[in-house]
Order: C-alpha cells, then sequence, then structure tokens
C-alpha cells in the first residue's frame, strides 16, 4: 500500500521542480523602455556588391563602394587574389568614407568569378580596367597596388598617365619596371601549375600570415581565407592553379616591361624593412624608375603586411593629404601636418597600440 505521506512530499517536490523549470525557461524581462531602442530601417554593410559589365565582348567582375562623388580609387590587390582582397582594407572602411574615398576593383584573368584566357596580358587587363571606369562614367583617379598588384599598376598609370591622379604602391613588386631583375623563365606554365597547386588546393596556405600585426583586426585572417577561396574555387575552378601559373609568368611575356618614363603621376611608396616576399630592393626599382616618386618611407620591424599596418596612411595620401601623418596622440587618432609629428609618435590608428 502506498504510503500517504511520501506521495505528499513527492508530489511537492515534482511542483517544486516545475516551477523552477518554468522560471528559468521565462524570458527575462526588457531592461529598457521599447521607445528607446533605435532599430534600422536599412540593412547593415557587409561587404561590397560584386557588378559585371560587357567590356569588348568579355563579362568583367568588379565592385564599387563609395560616394559618387568621392575621389575614385582603383584598388589592385595582390598575386593570386580576387576583388575581394579589397574587403582586407575595410577595418578601416570608417576612416575611408570619411575621407571620401571610392574603392573600384576589377577582378583579374582567370581568379575569382572572371574566366581564364591564357593569351591576356597585362595590357588586356589595362583595357579592362578602363572599360570598367568608363562604364561608371569615372574620368580622373588614383591608384593603389599591393604586392603583385604592382605589376599591373605600372602598366595602368602608364597607359593613360594624363587620368592618374596619383600612385600609391604597397610592398608592390617591381617585375614590370625597366628596373627590375630579370625574371626566372626557364619553367613551363604546367611545371608552375604543378608546383602552386600546394596553395590553390589549400587556400589557408595561400593566405596565412603567422605572426603579422594584422591579426590583431577581428576576422581579418577568416576574411583572407575567403578570399582565397573566392579565388580558386567560386566560378567551379575547384583549385586550377592555372590562372595563378599564368600570372606569376606574366612577366616572360613581351610586353611585360612598361615605359615608366610615362608614368607622371605623383607616386607614394610604402615598405617594410623585414619584408622578405617582396625586399626593400624592389621598392628602390621603383625609386629608380619612377619620375616622380613624392615620398618612399620604410617602417622598421615591419613586414609584408605593412600595407595593412599603415593603411590608414595610404588613405590619407590618396585622399591629397600627403603632407599629413595619422598619428595616435591621448588616445585618439588625428591626421597632423608633418612639421608637428615627433620622431617618436605613436604611427597610425590608435587600435594598433
Amino acid at each position: 500500500m502506498s504510503n500517504p505521506l511520501l506521495l505528499a512530499v513527492s508530489a511537492l517536490a515534482i511542483l517544486a521542480s516545475a516551477n523552477a523549470l518554468s522560471a528559468q525557461t521565462e524570458p527575462a524581462a526588457p531592461t529598457r523602455d521599447h521607445v528607446e531602442i533605435a532599430l534600422t530601417s536599412g540593412f547593415d554593410h557587409i561587404g561590397a556588391e560584386v557588378h559585371s559589365v560587357e567590356v569588348d565582348g568579355r563579362t568583367s567582375y568588379y565592385i564599387d563602394d563609395g560616394d559618387r562623388e568621392g575621389r575614385p580609387v582603383v584598388f589592385l590587390g595582390g598575386q593570386g587574389t580576387s576583388l575581394a582582397a579589397f574587403q582586407l582594407t575595410e577595418f578601416n572602411r570608417s576612416t575611408r568614407l570619411a575621407l571620401g574615398l571610392r574603392m573600384i576593383s576589377v577582378e583579374r584573368n582567370g581568379f575569382g568569378e572572371s574566366p581564364l584566357d591564357p593569351e591576356r596580358g597585362y595590357a588586356d587587363y589595362v583595357q579592362e580596367v578602363l572599360g570598367v571606369l568608363n562604364h561608371l562614367g569615372v574620368d580622373r583617379f588614383a591608384i593603389v597596388a599591393i604586392s603583385g598588384g604592382g605589376a599591373y599598376a605600372a602598366h595602368l598609370a602608364a597607359a593613360e598617365p594624363e587620368r592618374v591622379l596619383s600612385l600609391h604602391a604597397a610592398a608592390a613588386v617591381s617585375r614590370t619596371l625597366p628596373s627590375r631583375d630579370t625574371p626566372d623563365c626557364s619553367v613551363t606554365l604546367e611545371q608552375k601549375a604543378e608546383e602552386l597547386t600546394k596553395y590553390t588546393h589549400h587556400p589557408k596556405d595561400w593566405w596565412g600570415v603567422p605572426g603579422s600585426p594584422v591579426l590583431i583586426i577581428p576576422g581579418w585572417q577568416a576574411e583572407a581565407y575567403a578570399d582565397a577561396t573566392r579565388s580558386f574555387y567560386v566560378n567551379g575552378q575547384m583549385g586550377d592553379s592555372a590562372a595563378l601559373a599564368v600570372e606569376y609568368l606574366l612577366p616572360c611575356s613581351e610586353d611585360a616591361v612598361v615605359d615608366a618614363s610615362r608614368i607622371a603621376a605623383p607616386t607614394y611608396l610604402y615598405w617594410g624593412e623585414e619584408d622578405t616576399a617582396v625586399p626593400p630592393a624592389q621598392m628602390e626599382d621603383w625609386q629608380e624608375a619612377i619620375p616622380n616618386v613624392v615620398r618612399a618611407t620604410s617602417y622598421p620591424g615591419q613586414g609584408h603586411t605593412v600595407q595593412y599596418r599603415h593603411w590608414d596612411q595610404v588613405l590619407a595620401d590618396i585622399a591629397g593629404f600627403g603632407e599629413h601623418r595619422v598619428v595616435c596622440r591621448d588616445g585618439e587618432t588625428l591626421l597632423v601636418p608633418e612639421g608637428e609629428v615627433s620622431e617618436d609618435e605613436l604611427l597610425g590608428n590608435c587600435a594598433w597600440h
């Protein structure tokens, strides 16, 4: 026979447990009045939109981000990158928009959504970029090139020099300048493609930057991996290394070396003294070849990601503030006339410090 007292105690325990569970699952009361909360009626920015246009019978893919009345800037990312490499600079988006810069980047041959045509060279890409700019109604523009993008930047700056406002080369290769070292053209396209498969099949190996200061930027490394994935997979390439091999061997093409005397735009150079990927000697190649180098800055202790570490300064220079420096003073990031900057000044966005 059941014990009435035991049944009563058990029932009370079950009720208490149910009440406790109910209390845990009830939503917490709001801490603010609903009228105090400003909800957005639009969408927050999560990345630049990719557009397309027909240029000379070829579909060109590009991004165009910023105020249409702002200063247009053609962005040329590093070797084997897609147009999404531009996103890796957007940790300074607020600064860029405040400076009124409109960024345009055109996908290169065989990367991202751009179909591969092994016969296309530097001149073809320049015409593709100019076609996109003409489509957008852009007359004059600045150029900023990172790493391998420097090879294309020299050709673009020389193609229609009267349209170029300024040229900015950040750890950018000199492989299309007359002052360059002679490239190694002993390997075949097939051999180069086989060698590079180890990167295209493993995008993390292509974009990994261990030890770089940029790793303190939330999400930067993940975004870099995403760019490599776009470069080598988004159009169904499935890690095909052919496009990367073609780009590697372009300096061996007949029209690789540019007539640097045609590059009339004021030119700014940015280098890391510890850069082993594109050594400082290549900055000297730019200085030797380009008629109008306004400033060549070598940053102590910086490696191949120097352009990201000092991207705020690059932006300021592009916007026309080349006689100013971005510094951190008393916890505030400021744009200061060069003559007012002390030797021990903390350079760049305060977030770096």
